[in-house]
């Protein structure tokens, strides 16, 4: 090597480093495609879906599809007593299942009530119509009538109001009286007062009202009881004031 021109020397010596430069580049394009390789195959075994998966999915969409027409025959045959429901008063409505396995009829109802997640709350007025939305849709919701206190309890920690698609919590009266002065409403009170005695404004008080998100409350609505009423020892259904005790671990 000694004896090899100076200028063959360079040569040689560029040379190699190229031929390393030029392997190392397609060291590092085969690591890149053997990457991608093994992505694409776990993204494939990902994606995949059992048939089994959609057949159970059907069925299970099947059977809500069926209790609710069960439901729907059965207020069609019945009239339903106006004597026996709480007409004109409040009622706190609370989503307490998710959306699986629930029929499109059920989903829109429940649009409509604007409950359209997991624990969240409304007041709705009792009417006979309403009366028979909740019961088409009770095995998702339970419901009842809540106090003066719980209403309050509400409206302070988790008052919410919309205003030009802005939700704006209810941290002082001046909000109050600034979005809702024009129907005589300007505190707290007037809203939890109207709401408690189901008065004319509480369609415009209710609407203004975001719906309530509350917090799962701790040992209660467990799974395996939320798929069953009252009436067998699950959760959903009609509490009448048992509500109150289930709200407040929510609030």
């Amino acid at each position: 090597m000694d004896n090899i021109p100076q200028a063959q020397k360079k040569y040689v010596l560029t040379d190699i480093m190229k031929k390393r430069k030029h392997q190392s580049s397609l060291n590092e394009e085969r690591a890149r495609q053997i990457k991608e390789r093994i992505q694409k195959k776990k993204q494939k075994t990902k994606d995949f879906v059992h048939p089994e998966k959609f057949v159970d999915k059907y069925r299970k969409q099947q059977t809500a599809y069926s209790y609710f027409k069960r439901k729907e025959r059965k207020q069609n045959l019945e009239t339903v007593d106006a004597k026996s429901i709480p007409i004109n008063k409040t009622l706190l409505v609370v989503r307490i299942r998710g959306v699986k396995d629930i029929s499109n009829r059920q989903q829109k109802i429940l649009k409509e009530l604007r409950l359209n997640k997991v624990n969240t709350a409304v007041f709705v007025k009792t009417t006979v119509d309403i009366w028979k939305k909740l019961k088409l849709v009770e095995n998702y919701i339970t419901y009842g009538l809540p106090t003066r206190q719980i209403i309050n309890d509400l409206i302070v920690k988790r008052g919410h109001i919309m205003k030009d698609k802005e939700i704006i919590a209810l941290k002082s009266n001046e909000i109050i009286e600034e979005y809702m002065s024009e129907k005589d409403i300007i505190c707290v009170e007037d809203i939890v007062n109207t709401i408690a005695n189901a008065s004319e404004n509480f369609d415009f008080v209710t609407k203004f009202l975001v719906p309530l998100k509350l917090n799962h409350p701790e040992g209660q609505l467990k799974s395996g009881k939320i798929k069953k009423p009252l009436t067998k020892q699950g959760e959903w259904g009609y509490r009448e004031e048992r509500i109150n005790s289930l709200v407040e671990n929510m609030i």
